[in-house]
């Protein structure tokens, strides 16, 4: 069944690309108005071959029907093709086309194209596509596409594509993406594309080429953005790797570390953000929040340490700094017994620390120093 979906949205678009007609979309000579017309396939119609020069405010067609202009309803068991405007609403079971100006409702089994303006919305069970700008909403279950502008609320199962500026709302399971400047939210289960960020994105990656917004995930990357590779020690382990990309206004960390030695050994992964607080051209103050999982010899248990600190940098040389400050950490752990090897007692045992929730929450005041590169 879904292949045969497919299969007919695929004529859909084909019919989109390759009809074309005697005259453009926006010149209309034969303006027949009526009330209402009807038919059953293509030239079967109570207007009959005059039937693309005629505008209606009711229109049934009991299969599919190829009439002028709608100004009003549109009703298709099978398929709608209008060869100028949609001012209404157009439903299909199967796919509506559009080659003049939208403005209303297009509802559609599987498909809905506008060939010009979308000014309303379109619901397509597989794909919506405006050739033009949109001011108002897409929703569809696999596909929207957009080649002008957008306007509004977008949201699709797979992918939003908008090729022009992207003012409003986009929310995919898998992918947004948008090859100009996004002003508004960008919402993916995967994968978020702004050329030009001055948004929000939320999903798994993130990718700008430039940004002035703020992008929140696992990975989140900016051409011409912030990119640092830090290498620091602390009171809980003494090598960290990190990787911090993003921009100045909010980057993300992600970050490896060791505690080595005999009995002391710690192995720890984590993720963080952070926030780059200029005030010289050789000093920053950088505010950053990470929580990583430490292994101390035994899977089955959780060691989650989360810390909060405050960094002064220094710029010592292009692409060179050096940092440090204080930090206070909260240590969760609800391990019940040292692993031979690995250390058991998080911090030392010679930093004071307070119990926050009975015995399995403690916190600290403690201290980070590194060095920086890029």
């Amino acid at each position: 069944m879904i292949n045969g979906e497919i299969a007919v949205c695929l004529c859909a678009c084909f019919l989109w690309k390759t009809v074309s007609f005697a005259q453009s979309p926006t010149s209309n000579p034969y303006n027949i108005k009526v009330p209402v017309r009807a038919g059953i396939f293509p030239t079967i119609s109570t207007q009959g071959k005059k039937d693309k020069f005629t505008t209606s405010n009711f229109s049934l067609n009991l299969l599919g029907g190829y009439t002028g202009s709608v100004n009003g309803i549109e009703l298709g068991g099978w398929f709608n093709i209008d060869k100028h405007n949609l001012n209404g609403m157009q439903t299909a079971g199967w796919f509506n086309i559009v080659y003049g100006d939208v403005k209303g409702l297009q509802l559609a089994g599987w498909f809905n194209g506008a060939k010009s303006e979308v000014t309303g919305a379109q619901f397509g069970g597989l794909v919506n596509y405006a050739n033009k700008n949109v001011n108002g909403m897409q929703i569809a279950g696999i596909y929207n596409h957009v080649a002008g502008n957008f306007n509004g609320f977008q949201t699709a199962g797979i992918c939003n594509y908008t090729n022009k500026s992207l003012k409003g709302f986009q929310l995919a399971g898998i992918a947004n993406i948008n090859t100009s400047s996004t002003k508004g939210f960008q919402v993916a289960g995967i994968l978020n594309y702004s050329k030009h960020l001055k948004g929000l994105q939320l999903g798994l990656i993130n990718i700008a080429d430039t940004s002035d917004g703020f992008s929140i995930g696992l990975l989140n990357i900016v051409k011409k953005g912030y990119h640092k590779i830090t290498i620091s020690s602390n009171e809980v382990l003494n090598a960290n790797l990190a990787i911090k990309s993003g921009n100045k206004k909010l980057y993300n960390i992600l970050m490896v570390g060791i505690n080595a030695g005999g009995d002391d050994k710690i192995f720890s992964y984590g993720y963080g953000i952070g926030h780059e607080i200029k005030v010289s051209n050789r000093f920053t103050v950088n505010p950053e929040l990470t929580t990583q999982y430490l292994y101390l010899g035994n899977w089955n248990y959780l060691n989650q340490l989360s810390k909060f600190q405050v960094l002064a940098t220094v710029k010592l040389a292009n692409k060179l700094a050096i940092f440090g400050g204080p930090s206070f950490s909260v240590y969760y752990s609800d391990q019940l017994e040292p692993v031979k090897g690995y250390k058991f007692l998080v911090p030392h045992e010679s930093y004071h620390t307070y119990d926050l929730w009975r015995n399995n929450v403690t916190g600290w005041i403690g201290w980070t120093a590194g060095i920086s590169f890029l």
